[in-house]
């Protein structure tokens, strides 16, 4: 098991999904009304497994459908709306003590605090990546990789601070600053131009 938390804006989710995709893995948004036989139908749906009546049934499935397949992780992104639900936590955790099925919880900024209430869970977590924003270097890679406009330093100066180093800030000020560029048919993005 492992934790990845951070403010939000900051690419979790988005890496996450980018993970799941590349890597076959079972990505799965929490939803606040989520309880835990609501978790059990939805995991089961996304194995492609028969959907039973009874929790108890629900449970059994999960744990026939995680043990049968090749071990896939298991993404679970929001897990801050269950800190509140000891069953849901409960649930995730028999299903990984009796699976052993690798799982990513992915939470806001304080939800490594909220897990910690539950020691028995958090004591399971192999690693606990917290998030940060992005500094000028990694906007200034960022930049290259997205973008077919050169830009200025004073604008990747701008974005980093504009940004606040939040991944989906960046992006909108990147899109931005294209359009404009294109509107203009500049060849080379300054940070007045990002006004």
């Amino acid at each position: 098991m492992a934790l990845i938390y951070g403010d939000p804006g900051l690419g979790k989710s988005e890496c996450a999904l980018q993970y799941a995709a590349a890597n076959g893995s079972l990505y799965i948004r929490l939803k606040k009304l989520m309880n835990a036989r609501w978790f059990l139908i939805q995991l089961l749906n996304d194995l492609r497994a028969p959907v039973r009546w009874r929790t108890m049934d629900l449970f059994d499935e999960a744990v026939r459908s995680l043990s049968n397949e090749k071990k896939r992780t298991l993404i679970l992104d929001e897990v801050d709306y269950f800190t509140a639900d000891s069953k849901v936590t409960e649930t995730l955790r028999d299903l990984h003590d009796i699976t052993a099925t690798p799982m990513v919880f992915i939470g806001m900024q304080h939800a490594d605090k909220r897990l910690m209430k539950y020691p028995h869970l958090y004591d399971r977590f192999v690693e606990v990546v917290k998030f940060a924003p992005l500094d000028r270097e990694d906007v200034e890679k960022m930049i290259k990789e997205l973008s077919e406009f050169q830009f200025s330093d004073d604008a990747i100066d701008r974005i980093t601070n504009d940004s606040e180093g939040k991944v989906r800030k960046i992006l909108a000020l990147i899109h931005r600053a294209e359009y404009i560029a294109r509107g203009s048919r500049s060849k080379i993005i300054e940070g007045k131009d990002l006004r």
